[in-house]
């Protein structure tokens, strides 16, 4: 009986030691496409993948970030999300100004604050038509432009604060992203 107990015992714990070791760690792929990085994470049968960009203002802590993705959400619709991330201490009554090539100007609302900084996220496919609209014709712009000109109010000073970024690379890392995904 003690033998029948042990060797049950023993496949127990054998099969959770072989099922930990199936649980390997995520893998991460990471590609630069000039000033543009493409990075997805596997694990198990789901794969993330964003396009992001990180740009400093030079001597300064001061970052803006901006990142490109796609997923399925819950009722199933493919949805594109472009999300700009600026720092914190920022008007929030002004709305983000995107400029392009030194040409048009789009205005974006501010979605919210968290700790990371103050976000902007464009959509398209969840339904929101004018959504859909504005999200076209910002990422046509990222796809098709050279320069991108982020400008926001700071809260305290009332200075415009605007920060450069090259296109470079965007329309390359999105397509190897579409095409994965």
């Amino acid at each position: 009986m003690k033998k029948i107990i042990f060797v049950i015992l023993f496949l127990l714990l054998g099969s959770k030691l072989l099922i930990a070791d199936d649980k390997s760690p995520p893998k991460v792929t990471t590609q630069q496409y000039d000033n543009w990085t493409y990075q997805c994470v596997e694990s198990g049968k789901d794969k993330n993948c964003e396009v992001s960009q990180t740009i400093r203002i030079q001597n300064t802590n001061i970052n803006f970030s901006v990142t490109y993705t796609k997923f399925i959400d819950d009722k199933k619709n493919k949805i594109q999300l472009i999300t700009i991330i600026s720092p914190l201490g920022i008007d929030l009554n002004k709305q983000l100004s995107l400029r392009f090539d030194n040409e048009e100007e789009v205005n974006l609302p501010w979605s919210s604050c968290e700790q990371i900084g103050c976000l902007v996220f464009l959509s398209k496919g969840s339904g929101n038509s004018e959504m859909d609209n504005i999200y076209d014709k910002v990422y046509k712009k990222f796809i098709s432009g050279n320069l991108l000109e982020i400008g926001v109010l700071g809260y305290a000073t009332k200075q415009p604060l605007v920060i450069q970024s090259n296109l470079t690379g965007f329309k390359k890392a999105t397509d190897k992203l579409n095409s994965e995904n």
